[in-house]
C-alpha cells in the first residue's frame, strides 16, 4: 500500500496510509544499504509494515529537510523581529530553485511601526506573488488560507519568532503546537519546533518547520540571476549572455532598474545575496 511519510525519529517513520490510517513502520534494510535517505514528504510503499519502495521525487529542500512540496508558505513580521525584504527574496529565490509556488503571509502588523504595507504588497504583486496580512485579532482570512491550501502539501518556512506555528494553530486549532516567544533581549525567537513533521487535516498537508535566525543559498553566483524573483519583469536578454547583472555594460536588469520596473530596493537585495555566493568553479578550490 502506498503512503507518505510524516515524521521520523531514530529510524521509526509515521505513514499516512492511502486508507487514511497512520501506522508506524521502518524501512527495509536495501533502503537502508542503498544510502537512500528517507524524508518527510516522500511518498513510499508499505509492505508487510516495512518501506518497500520510495517513489521518485518532485523536488527536495534540505533546510528544511522536506520532499515532494507543491506550495511554500513564507511567513514575515512587520515587527519583532522587524520586517526584511532582503530575507524575503532570499526565501523567494530559494522556492523559485526548487520549483515550489510561494505564499507570502505578513504577521504582527498591529506592532510595526512606520512601515508601508501597501508598497510592499504592490512590489510582490507585479511579480505575481499573493500576500496576505494576517492580523492577530481578525480571523477573518483563515478560510481563503486553507482554501489555497486544499489537496497539497505545504510548509511553513521563516525566521524563529515569526509566528509559523501560531499560524498553523489559528489554521487547524486540533494540532495545537506549541508557539515561540519572541525574545527582545537576544532579538531571535524561542525555538519551539526542533523537527520537520507533517501534518494532515482534511485533504491538507502542512508541515511546521524548525525556525531559524540564517538562511544559506545552496546557489552559485552563475545561477542566482535564473532564480531571483524580481528579474521576471524582464524578458530581454543582456548583450553579454552569462551577465550577472552587476558590473557588466548593457545589462538590460540594471536599465530596467534605472527605468524603475525593477524596485531598486530589491536590485540592492539581489546584490548582496550575489556577494555571498561563490561562482561554482570555485567549488573544488
Amino acid at each position: 500500500m502506498r503512503g507518505k511519510i510524516l515524521s521520523y525519529i531514530a529510524k521509526e517513520f509515521r505513514i499516512l496510509l492511502e486508507d487514511k490510517r497512520i501506522i508506524s513502520v521502518s524501512p527495509r534494510g536495501k533502503i537502508q544499504f542503498n544510502n537512500q535517505t528517507l524524508l518527510v514528504g516522500d511518498n513510499v510503499e508499505i509492505l508487510d509494515n516495512r518501506i518497500e519502495k520510495v517513489y521518485p521525487r518532485k523536488n527536495v529542500l534540505y533546510r528544511p529537510k522536506i520532499a515532494n512540496i507543491d506550495l511554500g508558505i513564507i511567513v514575515m513580521s512587520l515587527s519583532q523581529p522587524n520586517f526584511s525584504s532582503y530575507l524575503l527574496d532570499k526565501f523567494l529565490s530559494l522556492l523559485n530553485y526548487c520549483n515550489i509556488m510561494p505564499l507570502i503571509v505578513l504577521t504582527k502588523d498591529d506592532l510595526m511601526n512606520e512601515i508601508d504595507i501597501d508598497k510592499i504588497i504592490l512590489d510582490y504583486k507585479q511579480i505575481g506573488i499573493e500576500i496576505i496580512v494576517k492580523n492577530k485579532n481578525d480571523d477573518s482570512k483563515i478560510e481563503y488560507i486553507k482554501s489555497l491550501l486544499k489537496d497539497k502539501v505545504s510548509f511553513v518556512i521563516g525566521q524563529t519568532g515569526v509566528g509559523k506555528s501560531t499560524l498553523i494553530n489559528t489554521l487547524f486549532p486540533s494540532f495545537n503546537l506549541k508557539e515561540g516567544e519572541y525574545s527582545k533581549a537576544l532579538n531571535r525567537g524561542k525555538h519551539q519546533t526542533k523537527e520537520v513533521r507533517l501534518l494532515y487535516q482534511d485533504g491538507i498537508y502542512i508541515a511546521d518547520t524548525p525556525g531559524f535566525s540564517s538562511l544559506e543559498l545552496k546557489l552559485y553566483k552563475d545561477e542566482l540571476k535564473d532564480y531571483f524573483p524580481f528579474f521576471s519583469l524582464i524578458k530581454e536578454n543582456c548583450y553579454f549572455l552569462n551577465c550577472l547583472h552587476d558590473k557588466e555594460t548593457n545589462c538590460k536588469i540594471k536599465e530596467a532598474v534605472k527605468n524603475n520596473i525593477i524596485p531598486l530596493e530589491h536590485y540592492q537585495n539581489y546584490l548582496k545575496l550575489l556577494s555571498e555566493l561563490i561562482y561554482s568553479h570555485e567549488r573544488y578550490k
